[in-house]
């Protein structure tokens, strides 16, 4: 369900109000809110967040159909954290799992990332609420560690998680047709370089002809990692089998995170089902990273060296 982002109305008080007069949605955020919370406090609140500066206070509501069916907001810290903005959100139970927060955090962290100087964007959810922390990961936030008897809840010493999000360096999206090209020039140029020198010559022709194969390159969905202008890295994959292929990074941007950057970006997309790939041997360390595991011995085709690899837990991987 697609849901939408926008400023707060006065009018969003009695839909803001229904939502928060909810035990189950009060047990996670921090303390403070009345319960049963009324339409005045609904209006204090509206009020208070249309007032804020708006370069420290990124409060929207969450709607559907533009009704006001959830709140979230990024609030900039202070002194040396600054740059760094803590994310609060909830949901009106009607409408939990149905990937609505999931959704509702990509626009907002997309919002405060391109419109402001804020670096990096957190969230502390308390340890047991495992519904958020995984919302959180879809969303593509990192798990940072566990914060030992952190909060005082309902009369429970309880332990929270850290979970946060930076600022791309780098732009990642999907192809074009025109960037193809480009695409399949960088793969022979990393390929040739790192590859090439543990093949056979038989094996670096059959890549060379793979790259010039209408037949063979029909059907695969690009992705690209841009520094600026320029492309460093790509991901492509056939949808329908969900085979990853053509995975390469500029040499100059190795162990910078493009490529688990894009992995992730990825799964972000395509979230059901496993991936499958066959690794070079040069590759082989890097998807064991990503948590891929062989599932056959190494082979050779064509003088082609692969590995056949699947993810252990492809459900973990998008948001760590």
């Amino acid at each position: 369900m697609n849901c939408t982002l926008r400023k707060w109305r006065l009018s969003d008080a009695g839909d803001l109000a229904t939502a928060l007069s909810n035990q189950k949605v009060l047990n996670n955020p921090r303390d403070g809110l009345p319960f049963p919370y009324t339409e005045r406090d609904a209006r204090d609140y509206i009020t208070a967040m249309l007032a804020a500066d708006e370069n420290d206070t990124f409060a929207y509501a969450i709607t559907i159909g533009d009704r006001a069916v959830g709140s979230i907001g990024a609030f900039r810290q202070s002194n040396i954290h600054r740059r760094t903005a803590e994310l609060g959100y909830y949901l009106a139970e009607a409408y939990w799992g149905r990937g609505i927060m999931t959704e509702a955090i990509r626009q907002l962290c997309g919002i405060v990332f391109e419109t402001t100087d804020i670096l990096r964007i957190y969230a502390e959810p308390f340890a047991y609420n495992t519904g958020s922390r995984r919302t959180l990961e879809k969303a593509g936030f990192t798990f940072e560690g566990t914060l030992k008897n952190n909060a005082v809840k309902n009369g429970k010493v309880l332990d929270m998680t850290m979970y946060s999000l930076t600022k791309e360096p780098y732009t990642l999206r999907r192809l074009t047709e025109a960037e193809i090209p480009a695409a399949l020039s960088l793969a022979w140029e990393v390929f040739s370089r790192y590859e090439s020198p543990v093949y056979s010559p038989e094996g670096t022709e059959e890549f060379r002809k793979c790259l010039q194969d209408e037949r063979y390159l029909e059907g695969i969905a690009y992705y690209g990692a841009f520094d600026g202008q320029t492309l460093i890295g790509q991901i492509g994959i056939r949808p329908g089998k969900r085979h990853i292929c053509f995975f390469f990074v500029k040499g100059s941007y190795h162990r910078k995170g493009v490529g688990t950057r894009l992995f992730r970006q990825l799964l972000r997309d395509l979230p059901d089902g496993t991936i499958t790939l066959n690794s070079s041997p040069y590759g082989l360390p890097f998807y064991q990273a990503l948590g891929f595991l062989p599932t056959d011995q190494e082979q050779t085709v064509n003088g082609i060296r692969f590995t056949p690899m699947e993810p252990r837990d492809l459900s973990q991987q998008a948001g760590r």
